[in-house]
């Protein structure tokens, strides 16, 4: 019985995705979550020792 072309397309775009996952896999470094700033504060730019706004102020804390 042959292949119908439909068929025949679809797995070879099925191969070519998961050969281009594993080989993007491969070749990726570890990531790590918390170096990025949560979602809401995209496009802002990172303050250095900022953190949750209840947190007790410091000497060296810039005045808002």
């Amino acid at each position: 019985m042959k292949p119908r072309r439909v068929t025949v397309f679809a797995s070879i775009f099925w191969i070519a995705a998961f050969a281009f996952i594993a080989f993007d896999w491969s070749r990726a470094g570890p990531h790590n979550r918390f170096d990025e700033p949560p979602p809401w504060q995209l496009g802002q730019e990172k303050v250095e020792g900022a953190g949750h706004c209840a947190a007790p102020l410091t000497a060296d804390a810039p005045a808002k």
